[in-house]
């Protein structure tokens, strides 16, 4: 083969790799432009599903510390309606309109065995208390009524988290 013959066979494949590397090129390019259309659409529904989600643990959120605060409403309520209550529990010892006693064992002999019916039939001897001792017994149980209040207002916090962001605990 000469060169003329060459030359034109040349230019034949020089043109049809010019025109295969083109359309590469064209197709590379659409293939790209389509990835960017799916990576752009993605993270649009991305970022909205993020949004959604987002705005309902907010609105989850607003709720609980809502009722979290009317729950420490109610305790205080309770608190202060617990205190006013003993207040006049002791005003009333300490005026003698209230009298607590306790039972005392009697002055018979310890060694002396009664059957158990004789001793419910017997009246039982009772010790009156002053009133700083009530005062004081009071202020032991109201200590304990309290802390039970308390308890129980963790629990109901607790249990309202819990149901509000539906959390199992393990």
């Amino acid at each position: 083969m000469t060169a003329t013959t060459w030359r034109p066979l040349a230019a034949c494949l020089l043109c049809g790799a010019i025109a295969g590397w083109t359309t590469q090129g064209w197709r590379k390019d659409a293939s790209i432009a389509e990835l960017q259309r799916a990576a752009a659409t993605s993270k649009s529904t991305t970022a909205t599903e993020l949004a959604r989600a987002t705005a309902r643990v907010l609105t989850l959120e607003r709720a609980a510390s809502t009722a979290l605060a009317q729950r420490a409403d109610h305790l205080n309520q309770e608190q202060t309606h617990a205190k006013t209550e003993r207040d006049r529990f002791n005003a009333d010892v300490r005026s003698g309109t209230v009298r607590l006693s306790i039972p005392v064992a009697s002055g018979h002999c310890a060694a002396t065995a009664d059957s158990p019916a004789a001793a419910s039939d017997r009246h039982q001897a009772h010790a009156e208390l002053d009133a700083a001792t009530a005062a004081a017994l009071d202020a032991i149980a109201g200590d304990g009524d309290d802390a039970t209040r308390q308890l129980n207002a963790c629990i109901d916090a607790y249990n309202l988290i819990q149901d509000t962001y539906h959390v199992q605990a393990e």
